[in-house]
């Protein structure tokens, strides 16, 4: 488990806070997703194969990147670059 982190003003840690928000923007999310599924029904609404895989790739995609920023490894800190033997100052 991470480290433990000290509440702040609001008197909940980072983690609560998380927890808190991510619950309802996940209730939101699905609610959504719920009225997409009604758009299914044909007869109250007329759609093609394409505007349906149109949906679905929008869908899939931006489900794919919100899950990217979850997983992508976080570069290192203090890293510095050199080619090795230093050179004299004014010698290229």
């Amino acid at each position: 488990m991470g480290k433990t982190v000290k509440k702040g003003n609001t008197g909940e840690t980072k983690a609560e806070k998380f927890v808190r928000i991510g619950e309802c923007r996940m209730n939101k999310a699905i609610d959504a997703i719920g009225r997409l599924e009604n758009l299914s029904n044909r007869s109250n609404y007329e759609y093609t194969q394409e505007q349906v895989e149109a949906i679905f790739s929008v869908l899939e995609k931006s489900v794919a990147d919100v899950k990217a920023k979850f997983t992508a490894a976080k570069p290192k800190e203090g890293v510095s670059f050199s080619f090795g033997a230093k050179t004299e100052q004014g010698g290229l």
